[in-house]
């Protein structure tokens, strides 16, 4: 079942910009994925099931997905299996994003694993390793950055080639905040480089720059600088990563653009 929470709130920009909090929440109380989600078997004969009762330790008090590899039986081949959640577009997003779910997991010292990753933009990157046995079922929650059109997450239970236990999920959530209603109006003989930037943001125009001024999704005015030239750079470098309005006064003409802060 996916619940998405929209909770808008309106920003007023000179050149009014919206922003609107979206949560997305899945569980799996249809004894099935979302749509959206799935499993790979990348080794082994045995896939994921759904349900609250674990194989041992502690047990969800709804329906998780998991993989059991107690069930999968002795002496079968070594199980590797991923669950893989639904590819969301963060690319409206400003940049901040959070990551949450519950999890279970037991070994039986045999070099057992379940594996969290993100694909935030720049390949899988590990959130969490689980390869100890979890006491309770916990609950997780990472903060990051992105904003790629294919951010994913998913989990990998290995049983190291041993006959193990199992690693669970429920209650899957993401939250982030798009960026609406802000379109790039250009100055033309304009320019600025790089974007994404990281530290520095390089300004050109044919004409004299008056000032430049950088804006948050709050419409807080975090950089306010008078240039009085044809060319400059803006140290970003301090800025929290996220998207921005990079707002320009050139002559008599008014610029506003998107730049995202990495």
């Amino acid at each position: 079942m996916k619940k998405i929470t929209l909770l808008v709130a309106a920003m007023f920009f000179a050149f009014a910009a919206n922003a609107q909090l979206v949560e997305v929440v899945e569980d799996f109380e249809s004894g099935a994925f979302p749509a959206g989600w799935s499993s790979v078997v990348n080794t082994g004969d045995c896939d994921v099931s759904f349900g609250a009762d674990m194989p041992t330790g502690p047990s969800f008090p709804s329906s998780a997905v998991y993989f059991d590899d107690d069930a999968c039986g002795n002496g079968m081949d070594p199980s590797n299996v991923t669950i893989y959640s639904d590819v969301y577009d963060l690319s409206s997003s400003d940049g901040v994003v959070t990551v949450g779910y519950d999890v279970a997991f037991q070994e039986v010292a045999a070099g057992d694993t379940f594996l969290a990753e993100v694909n935030a933009g720049d390949g899988w990157e590990t959130l969490a390793l689980y390869d100890v046995d979890l006491a309770e079922i916990l609950t997780e929650s990472f903060d990051g950055t992105a904003t790629n059109e294919d951010f994913q997450v998913r989990w990998t239970f290995d049983d190291a080639g041993e006959w193990a236990w199992h690693g669970a999920i429920d209650n899957f959530n993401l939250t982030y905040t798009n960026v609406l209603g802000v379109s790039d109006d250009a100055v033309e003989g304009f320019s600025f480089a790089p974007n994404p930037a990281q530290d520095v943001l390089n300004l050109n125009a044919q004409t004299n720059i008056e000032r430049a001024t950088i804006v948050n999704v709050l419409g807080q005015t975090v950089i306010d600088a008078e240039i009085n030239a044809t060319s400059s750079t803006l140290d970003i470098s301090s800025l929290a990563a996220g998207t921005y309005i990079l707002k320009v006064a050139v002559g008599d003409e008014t610029g506003t653009y998107h730049i995202i802060k990495e």
